[in-house]
């Protein structure tokens, strides 16, 4: 603690108990004076109500002292004044005279005559005889010749203030011939009255040592004093005086309490108050001038000092001084530390001298070492000089090195020795590590030799990289390892691609012999035998095309084609797809879906090929009668989707091996579950480059299941300009002359009867083109070909085909370039090109808006599947517009502006069945009123926005509502335009729908006509 909080301390410490002493003596002193005070005061006021008690007595006295010298009442008791009764105690002379109760008793203290009165009613009152014989049984009432009896005495019906009198002739000598004797109740109004008059509350309450009520320590106490009195505080705010008066007996008969406020007590709790705050306030003035003189006098100087020595210390420099003003033992002691730093720094000179030449010379023998060397303090362990080697070897400055512990970089050979020490001062050589700047461990071969420099002890460490040496070594191991595990792999490969690739290319060549040899003559035996054919084909076709996308996915150039597409809709087709396998089986496939998740961010193909693959491998080890569970739920900003089935489950040691390609848990020979063990290596790596995970739960022989995660919305994604790939201008294609000898026969077939649309097959291979015509024909479609880009841009204009079936990978013009010309050349843009090719990247198929992608070989289902759709959609040429208004009139109105003009109008009166149409028929326009009841326009704009079916359908709002700009800045985001009722007329409306259909994106294009863009 320094000196400044010391002295604080010790000041605050005296003062604190200075303080509480003379606060203590100052409280005695007054609390024992105001104390005195207040005991006064309560003994005068006990005293005051005692006095207006026996006031009151002495009246009732001196009232029973008149009638008692009255000759009339002397010749009453003598039965001699007849008239006495009615004309003397009638009840309101009783009354005022503030006595209850009147009684004649005669010389032989016989009662002659007794009258009551109820002094607040003033009407006459019987006497009760218990009263009576009381007052008879009192012998002291009766005692007096001479003189008058007055007090109290506790009656049978409560206390009494009580006056008896002789009754003599007049006032002077004669005969007494009886006792007259007033009473009154000491009821509440006497007592009330006393308290008016000397304005002090008073209780009164009978004297009963036995009585619960009244303590009996307060009796005690009471009687035990000389003066009769017991005083009690009894809290803050009140006191109470109490003391016990005596009836005629002498004995104690009643206890009197007078309550009273503490003004004095509290007038000395002021004064107390103020006495502290004056002794309070002193001592801190007090304390503030000595600490204000302490300071200017020791204590800011000894702060000065130790400020001057701490900044020497923190600077090392010994050429500082210290500088103290004053006279005094401070001043001296500021002279010796300025003599001691002045010696200081002569030696250090010296020194540091002697230190630079020896350094120097150590330098110079240091930098001629070729391998990294340490001077290491031997006492301190603390490096204190690296040459170059050990800097480069280390890899940082010599600065971050010298100042450092030695362990810091070679650790030492035994916990908590070091090595030089362990040997004894020794010269120690032996293989080590060091940890150079980035953590690494290098392995070294160090030496270490004691010496002696400047009379002190170091170590000279020297050591040599040995990194090169073992990393070398580890190199050859390491490709050694390399070379034996890819050499496993590749036989691993081998084998199972072996075995995947003869079984149905030994089927096909099988069967195709027999067939072609003429073996076979039975019809069913031929169709048995070819379905085989086509069965392992596409068995066949279906392996490589996994093995292809595996290795695109290995070589980084796996093309995603992520859009926002239904959750549930893709899944219904995934479902279609294997319920037939689940059905063999007797496998019951259940799904769970989440009401929230309706649309998510991927690959819609990669998707149906995750989750087919997922519900394939279920239904595969899933026993009959078995059960799959699939869910679909939202996990914050992801959907999560779950296959679980009940089969055979995977145990711990297979998890491993799950997802690597080419590798099945039922790998022996005698295997019961067919497969490539390519599906699930797909599955993740699908999974993953959408930005999804993966993870399977499994038990062996309960059931697996696997789930995985991908995003509802786009993470960061967008569309690579796949433009760039086309962004060259294409060469502008000449005029092909009639005059073309080269030309191919490209004309439909001469032979053909057939009426049905017609197709042209754009495709340089004569075998394909060949399969695609017989294809075609069979299915009642009229065919032309064309076996290069410049045929097929001619044959195109010239024919107007229905469609265009086109191969890419053509030798001069590829078919990316034709496609093209067809899409920017007004006669050809809208005619339906569906590209079937060897290759799958269809990113520029969706720039240039074909309708769909096959891989050859294309499978006939999918091909006229497609066409199919294109005659549906062709036969689609009348424009259906949805009128939505709640008043029928405006309805009838529109739709006579449209009829004219041939379009089908969708008639609708309210909110929910403008919903319902909508959802139903698909409606190319939108006409919608804001204002109706229960559903509003902007309720219907919500919902349709909210569904993929209907987010596309364009929206042209009429309203009479005025709409403020918080209404037109929601509307404009969703709506075509915006017209008011009453301010259109039949051309303006027509213009509208008009600029809708020419603005309308091409349907045949794959996104947005919502159809799948590779197949």
């Amino acid at each position: 603690m320094k000196i400044r909080n010391k002295t604080m301390l010790l000041l605050g410490v005296t003062f604190i108990i200075l303080f509480a002493f003379l606060f203590l003596a100052t409280e005695q002193i007054v609390e024992i004076s105001f104390s005195r005070l207040e005991e006064n005061e309560v003994s005068t006021n006990v005293a005051r109500a005692s006095n207006a008690l026996d006031a009151k007595i002495q009246k009732l006295g001196s009232n029973a002292y008149d009638y008692g010298v009255w000759a009339d009442t002397f010749y009453f008791v003598q039965g001699e004044n007849e008239g006495y009764i009615n004309e003397t105690l009638f009840p309101s002379i009783l009354a005022n005279l503030g006595t209850n109760m009147m009684l004649f008793y005669d010389s032989s203290n016989k009662l002659y005559y007794a009258t009551g009165v109820d002094i607040e009613s003033g009407e006459e009152k019987n006497i009760s005889s218990s009263i009576l014989d009381h007052f008879s049984t009192n012998a002291i009432l009766f005692s007096h010749s001479e003189k008058q009896i007055t007090g109290i005495i506790n009656s049978p019906e409560g206390l009494l203030l009580i006056a008896s009198n002789p009754i003599k002739k007049n006032s002077g000598d004669g005969p007494t011939v009886g006792t007259i004797i007033f009473a009154r109740y000491l009821d509440t109004a006497v007592i009330e009255e006393l308290e008016e008059q000397t304005q002090l509350s008073l209780d009164i309450q009978k004297f009963n040592e036995k009585s619960a009520s009244v303590d009996p320590e307060k009796l005690s106490s009471i009687l035990g004093e000389n003066n009769n009195l017991y005083i009690n505080p009894q809290n803050e705010t009140s006191i109470v005086g109490t003391t016990v008066l005596s009836d005629v007996n002498g004995n104690p008969v009643l206890i009197l309490d007078v309550d009273m406020e503490r003004n004095t007590y509290q007038q000395g709790r002021s004064t107390l108050k103020y006495v502290f705050a004056v002794i309070l306030i002193m001592g801190i003035l007090c304390g503030i001038v000595l600490m204000i003189l302490l300071d200017r006098l020791l204590l800011d100087r000894l702060s000065f000092l130790s400020k001057n020595l701490t900044d020497i210390t923190k600077k090392g420099s010994l050429s500082s001084r210290v500088d103290m003003d004053g006279d005094d033992e401070l001043k001296d002691l500021a002279n010796n530390i300025n003599y001691m730093l002045e010696s200081l720094e002569n030696n250090e000179l010296e020194f540091q001298q002697a230190e630079n030449e020896n350094k120097k010379r150590m330098e110079t023998v240091l930098s001629s070492i070729i391998c990294g060397t340490l001077l290491i303090d031997a006492e301190t362990q603390i490096i204190t000089d690296v040459n170059p080697t050990a800097t480069e070897i280390i890899g940082l400055p010599k600065e971050n090195i010298v100042g450092s512990a030695y362990s810091d970089f070679i650790p030492p050979l035994k916990k908590g020795v070091d090595a030089f020490l362990y040997q004894g001062m020794t010269i120690n050589k032996c293989e080590s590590i060091l940890i150079n700047a980035d953590g690494k461990e290098i392995p070294i071969f160090r030496s270490v030799v004691p010496v002696h420099l400047f009379d002190k002890m170091y170590f000279v460490e020297s050591f040599v990289d040995m990194a090169r040496i073992k990393e070398a070594e580890e190199a050859l191991i390491d490709a050694k390892i390399t070379a034996e595990a890819a050499n496993r792999a590749k036989s691993d490969f081998l084998a199972t691609m072996s075995h995947e690739l003869r079984t149905p290319l030994n089927s096909i060549i099988g069967f195709s012999d027999m067939i072609l040899d003429g073996a076979v003559v039975d019809p069913d035996k031929q169709k048995k035998y070819v379905g085989n054919i086509s069965a392992s084909g596409k068995h066949l076709l279906s392996l490589i095309n996994n093995i292809l996308d595996l290795s695109k996915i290995e070589a980084g150039k796996m093309d995603m084609h992520c859009e926002l597409f239904g959750v549930y809709t893709t899944i219904d087709e995934v479902k279609q797809l294997v319920s037939p396998l689940a059905d063999k089986k007797g496998i019951k496939i259940e799904f769970i879906k989440d009401e929230s998740l309706e649309i998510i961010y991927a690959d819609r193909l990669r998707f149906k090929q995750i989750l087919f693959n997922l519900v394939s491998n279920a239904i595969k080890f899933t026993h009959p009668g078995g059960k799959i569970t699939i869910s679909a739920t939202k996990a914050l900003d992801k959907a999560r989707f779950s296959v679980e089935d009940t089969g055979i489950g995977i145990s711990e040691e297979d998890k491993s091996k799950l997802f690597q390609p080419f590798v099945q848990l039922d790998s022996a020979t005698t295997r019961k579950h067919e497969g490539t063990g390519l599906g699930l290596s797909l599955v993740k790596r699908f999974v993953e480059i959408q930005n999804g995970s993966i993870w399977v739960e499994s038990e062996l022989g309960k059931g697996t299941k696997f789930t995985f995660e991908l995003p509802l919305r786009p993470i960061s994604e967008e569309r690579t300009a796949i433009e760039q790939e086309i962004s060259a201008p294409a060469e502008t294609i000449q005029q092909v002359t009639k005059t073309n000898t080269q030309r191919s026969q490209t004309l439909e077939h001469a032979s053909s009867k057939v009426d049905g649309p017609l197709i042209l097959v754009v495709e340089d291979d004569t075998l394909s083109r060949e399969l695609l015509e017989v294809t075609l024909r069979d299915e009642g479609y009229r065919v032309a070909s064309a076996k290069n880009g410049k045929e097929a841009l001619e044959l195109a204009g010239k024919m107007k085909p229905f469609a265009i079936i086109l191969d890419i990978m053509m030798p001069g013009m590829d078919g990316w370039e034709v496609l093209k010309h067809l899409k920017d050349n007004k006669q050809t843009h809208n005619i339906p090109v569906i590209i079937a090719s060897v290759i799958e990247k269809s990113e520029l198929g969706v720039i240039w808006r074909s309708v769909e992608h096959f891989v050859k070989p294309v499978q006939k289902e999918r091909l006229f599947a497609a066409l199919e759709r294109f005659k549906d959609e062709s036969s689609k040429a009348v424009l259906s517009v949805l009128v939505v208004d709640d008043e029928r009139n405006a309805v009838e109105l529109i739709a006579s502006m449209l009829a004219e003009e041939g379009i089908n109008v969708l008639p609708a009166y309210g909110g929910q069945e403008a919903i319902d149409i909508a959802f139903e028929q698909h409606p190319d326009v939108i006409l919608l009123d804001l204002m109706m009841p229960e559903i509003s326009g902007f309720d219907v704009i919500t919902a349709l926005k909210a569904s993929t079916e209907t987010i596309d359908i364009p929206i042209i709002i009429c309203t009479a509502k005025d709409l403020d700009p918080t209404d037109m800045s929601s509307l404009n985001e969703n709506v075509f335009s915006i017209m008011h009722k009453g301010m259109f007329n039949r051309e303006k409306l027509l213009n509208f729908i008009k600029n809708i259909e020419s603005s309308k994106p091409d349907k045949d294009h794959p996104v947005n006509s919502r159809k799948e863009a590779c197949v």
